[in-house]
Order: C-alpha cells, then sequence, then structure tokens
C-alpha cells in the first residue's frame, strides 16, 4: 500500500508558504502545486520538493494530480472561485479536501455536498485555518455548557497586518454582510447591527461584520440565530465608510478596480516581525430560551501563522486515518478541545458581565 501523500495547491502564496513551512517542520513531505511553475519551483527548491504545476481549470488533469494524494490542502483564494473544482477532482479520486477559506458561500455550497463526499469516502473539512479552528472550538464548548442556545453572537479583535488574499477576499464581500435567522441565511447592511463585548482591552463597541462562522457555526451547533461581529476600532470603522461609499457610487465598478490595483501594490503579506507580533481575540456568546448567556474570550497568536499549523495539524490527523466523512467543521471532526494544544492560546471563561446592546 503506498504511504499516504500530502498536497499543498497554492504553495506559491502568501499563506501557502507558511503552511509549507509548516508541513516540513512537522516531518511532512508535501507534493507542492499551483499554477506558476517557476514560482513553484522556486518555493520546493531549498526542501527537494516534488512539484505538480496544474491549472484548476483543467479537471482531467486535475484529478490526473490527485490521484497518488490522499488529503489535499487548498491555499489558492478566492475560494469562491476555486473552492469546486478541486472538491469535483477529490470526489473522483478518493482525496480528503481541506482549505483554508473564511467564505460563507463556500462553506454552504460544500455543505450542500455532504453526500456526494460520503459516497467518495473523502473528508471535507473547509477552514482548517484563522478564524474558523479556534472560534469554531470556542463556540462547540460554550454551547455544551447552554444546550438550549438560541443566539450565538462571535467577535473579533485582530492586531496585525493583512495579506493580498485577504484584502481582496474582504473587498469582495463589502456588499454582502450576511447573518442567520431562524436558520436561514440573511443579508444585511454593512456596520447596520451594534454589540457590547468584552475584549478585554478598548474598545467595547463592535459592528456587525461577516465571519464564514455565520455558517459553520450552525453546523457545529445547531444554533439557528447567528450574527458576527468585528472590534469598532478605528481602522474597521474607515473600512465600513470605505462600504457604504462603494455601494453608493455610479462608479461602483471602476473603484473596485482602483482597489484591486491598489492591493496589487501592496506587499504579499505581513513581514515574519509583524507577523509574530500580531494577535487576534474572539468573543462568543450563547444566549439560551430562557435568557441564559455564557460567554468566553480566545486570545491567539500570529493569525497567518496560526492557520499553517492548524492546517497541518488537521492534515497529519488526516494522513493517519483520522477522518470523519462527509462535510464537517473542525470541531464537529475533531472536537472543541483540539484548540487547546496550541502554543500561546489563551482561553478566558466570562463571568456575568453584560454584554448587551
Amino acid at each position: 500500500m503506498n504511504q499516504p501523500t500530502l498536497m499543498i495547491y497554492g504553495a506559491t502564496g502568501y499563506t501557502g508558504q507558511l503552511v509549507t513551512a509548516e508541513a516540513l517542520e512537522a516531518g511532512l513531505r508535501p507534493v507542492l502545486a499551483g499554477r506558476n511553475a517557476v514560482k513553484l519551483a522556486s518555493v520546493a527548491a531549498p526542501a527537494r520538493l516534488e512539484t505538480r504545476p496544474i491549472v484548476l481549470e483543467d479537471a482531467d488533469r486535475l484529478a490526473g494530480a490527485l490521484k497518488d494524494i490522499s488529503v489535499v490542502v487548498h491555499c489558492a483564494g478566492p475560494f469562491w472561485r476555486t473552492a469546486l473544482p478541486m472538491f469535483n477532482a477529490c470526489l473522483k479520486t478518493g482525496t480528503h479536501y481541506l482549505d483554508i477559506t473564511g467564505e460563507v458561500a463556500v462553506f454552504e455550497a460544500l455543505a450542500t455536498r455532504d453526500e456526494a463526499a460520503r459516497n467518495a469516502r473523502i473528508m471535507v473539512l473547509p477552514g482548517t485555518g484563522f478564524d474558523v479552528v479556534p472560534s469554531d472550538c470556542l463556540i462547540a464548548d460554550l454551547a455544551m455548557r447552554c444546550p438550549d442556545g438560541r443566539y450565538l453572537r462571535l467577535a473579533l479583535a485582530a492586531h496585525g497586518g493583512i495579506s493580498r488574499g485577504t484584502a481582496r477576499t474582504i473587498l469582495d464581500h463589502l456588499d454582502s454582510f450576511l447573518i442567520r435567522r431562524n436558520g436561514s441565511i440573511t443579508q444585511v447592511t454593512p456596520g447596520s447591527l451594534r454589540y457590547e463585548f468584552d475584549f478585554g482591552e478598548p474598545p467595547d463597541a463592535a459592528l456587525n461584520t461577516v465571519l464564514g462562522d455565520v455558517s459553520t457555526a450552525y453546523r457545529s451547533t445547531g444554533i439557528v440565530n447567528v450574527e458576527t461581529y468585528a472590534q469598532a476600532d478605528r481602522r474597521y470603522r474607515n473600512l465600513m465608510r470605505i462600504s457604504r461609499l462603494i455601494n453608493v457610487l455610479p462608479a461602483r465598478r471602476g473603484l473596485l478596480r482602483l482597489l484591486n490595483l491598489f492591493i496589487d501594490r501592496a506587499p504579499p503579506g505581513p513581514t515574519e516581525a509583524e507577523r509574530r507580533a500580531s494577535y487576534a481575540i474572539l468573543v462568543a456568546e450563547i444566549e439560551g430560551a430562557n435568557g441564559e448567556r455564557v460567554a468566553a474570550r480566545l486570545r491567539v497568536p500570529d493569525p497567518y501563522g496560526f492557520t499553517a499549523k492548524t492546517a497541518v495539524a488537521i492534515a497529519a490527523r488526516a494522513l493517519d486515518g483520522d477522518v470523519k466523512v462527509g462535510y464537517q467543521t473542525p470541531a464537529l471532526a475533531y472536537g472543541a478541545a483540539f484548540i487547546r494544544q496550541f502554543e500561546g492560546v489563551q482561553w478566558d471563561y466570562l463571568s456575568g458581565r453584560g454584554l448587551s446592546h
């Protein structure tokens, strides 16, 4: 029987390179894949890794490239364009599918393909990085402490720079902020909802944003009302102003093209020093049918580096055969305690503070 093999697709991207480095640190020898043969060769050369240049649009060649691959970590966004071609190839080859998306539409699209994944005996686990892994574990833990939870509110406070890919994803979704109401996903105006959270550092105010947990938390817990927020610091308030401006200007497409050009000229992502100084705080609150509440706060170091660690940890377990076939979330596949194994994670339960509007 052949040794289980890992592929990292999108290995030349900012996060893909971090995932590759983490895989090597974990003693794995991944096959590196992506669109650009020259860039792949450059990334692969120091460790003498195998490369497979392949475009996602070529379904037959993609399936051929995956035929001996046990697990793929898909790192090439935007995932609303790239996830399904990779998933469809994995169905053909029996390859377990992992990715690092945070896009609600992608989670929903893959969740509807649960039966196909089960029939193919593969695990489909999108969102193996930040924010979904820590937030999903945090939420799943709280849901066990409030079994009749009806309302979930999750907030993010991010402290650090972002990559080009993250910036493009934010830009793609500035006009489609989503919440879940009574089980259904509903679009709301960016920044139109406000809530107070105990981030452990000011400000407490937060405005609604769009996070993948609108999809994943529902699958992990069954809670039918989900809202996601971002700390209303100056940077986020400015982003909301830009969002409102983009959505009312008649020259919207031209402005979006201009912003994309600006992103293209920015650095690929934070420097190593900037990454290591960065951190993120997640606060989750679940409210039960009778008004009872449970809440907790999670602090995660270096979100981009953390994505690499969690994605590789999940890939390693999948390579060892520790999988659940079908569509999964991190907490469904590996439990709420999965996040506690990672160095630097700080988890605090919050007592009785109102966390109210």
